[in-house]
């Protein structure tokens, strides 16, 4: 193959969109490479040269670039357009001209967070223009297409957009109740930044290796951010993986329970058949081969005196087995049952059982029958019965958790 000459990328360069490059520049450029190419003949580049020849013209032309991007960028956080909406969520206005200005620009997680809030109190996520209450999946559908995969969770129906990293959750009547998002750029975030900007939250609870903080930005709307990994002490500053924004009204199935009352008295009945709300598999009778069958591999996996937890982050369920693979303990983090106050507990249930307080939860256990107790875990430890809510209900088979091949 034959290599170009000197002249002819003289030429090209000169072809070049306008780079403020003096003809001696490029002359020089040229001297460079000859001198590293001594050896070759006298109108050609050796491979070397030819190499460093088009080097130079990619470098330039980077440089053209990167300088064009520095002058006229003007967001930092672009709106995504979405394919069938007529407008698309605003973008926080960001520095005008060159990267050197009067005032720093703010630090892009805060913008990012102002954002959200923003965005959430009319009750959307910054990645898409609908809204909880006021939108019906039917019309996601008709301008994104048919989702990826639906399934059902603690009442709803939520249907998945991966290329998009949004999920959206619906009721019976098609109304949007829940918006997902885990748009890569809320990887920068850290749970610390959250704190700092909107202060402490509302509620606070732990599942799946996962730490949520739940925000009330209205007397409507909720956010939920999930950081990943647990809050410890020495360990403040997790990494945002998600955010929800969540209408909790519109996940009541109001002609099945029509009052949170009815959900507690419904949720005890299931108890006394070792059923959990949101599951068909019972304590003592099912094992987990056969669950796992049937609902595919678990999120997580943790071990605890010789029981196995399996963790379903998006059911909102946990199975516990014993060596047997026998189930022995279902948990539920429905977020219908996170709604519920201590003081509801009281009224629908009665005076539990038992009383304990534990690593800043408060547990009711209700012995259901001889063999089954319905536990509720509350947040906190302390407060008034009406400012206590649950984090989230056990069915639990105590008997399951002994090891008979033990001793």
């Amino acid at each position: 193959m034959r290599f170009k000459t000197e002249e002819q990328l003289l030429d090209e360069m000169k072809g070049l969109p306008e780079m403020k490059m003096a003809e001696e520049k490029k002359q020089a450029i040229l001297s460079t490479i000859r001198s590293a190419n001594v050896h070759s003949s006298p109108r050609r580049f050796s491979g070397l040269g030819k190499g460093l020849a088009i080097g130079t013209v990619l470098a330039a032309t980077i440089w053209m670039g990167t300088t064009l991007i520095s002058n006229n960028q003007q967001s930092a956080l672009p709106a995504p357009q979405t394919p069938g909406s007529t407008t698309a969520s605003p973008a926080p206005e960001a520095g005008k001209g060159n990267a050197v200005n009067d005032a720093p620009a703010a630090p892009q997680s805060e913008q990012l967070l102002s954002l959200i809030r923003t965005e959430a109190e009319k009750g959307k996520v910054f990645t898409a223009p609908y809204t909880v209450e006021h939108t019906v999946f039917d019309q996601v559908e008709k301008d994104w297409g048919k989702p990826d995969y639906t399934d059902q969770a603690n009442g709803l129906s939520y249907s998945t957009y991966a290329k998009r990293g949004i999920v959206f959750g619906y009721n019976k009547g098609m109304q949007l109740a829940d918006i997902r998002t885990n748009d890569p750029r809320l990887h920068q975030i850290h749970l610390s930044e959250v704190e700092k900007m909107w202060g402490k939250p509302n509620r606070t609870s732990e599942f799946g290796n996962q730490t949520i903080y739940t925000y009330d930005v209205t007397s409507k709307y909720q956010v939920k951010f999930i950081f990943q990994g647990l809050k410890r002490a020495d360990n403040t500053n997790l990494v945002l993986v998600r955010y929800n924004v969540y209408y909790p009204q519109g996940n009541k199935n109001l002609m099945q329970y029509g009052s949170n009352m009815e959900l507690l008295q419904a949720l005890r009945e299931l108890a006394k058949n070792g059923q959990m709300l949101g599951s068909m598999y019972r304590v003592e009778k099912d094992v987990f081969d056969d669950i796992e069958k049937q609902i595919g591999k678990p999120d997580t996996v943790s071990f605890i005196n010789g029981i196995t937890y399996n963790t379903y982050q998006d059911r909102g369920l946990v199975f516990a087995f014993n060596k047997g693979m026998q189930v022995v303990d279902i948990r539920s983090y429905d977020p219908r049952l996170q709604a519920i106050t201590q003081e509801e507990v009281l009224q629908a249930l009665g005076k539990p059982t038992s009383i304990t307080a534990v690593s800043g939860q408060t547990i009711y256990t209700y012995k259901v029958t001889p063999d089954y107790e319905l536990k509720i875990i509350f947040s906190g430890t302390a407060g008034k019965p009406e400012s206590l809510y649950i984090d989230h209900v056990n069915i639990y088979y105590p008997r399951g958790t002994i090891n008979f091949m033990a001793g």
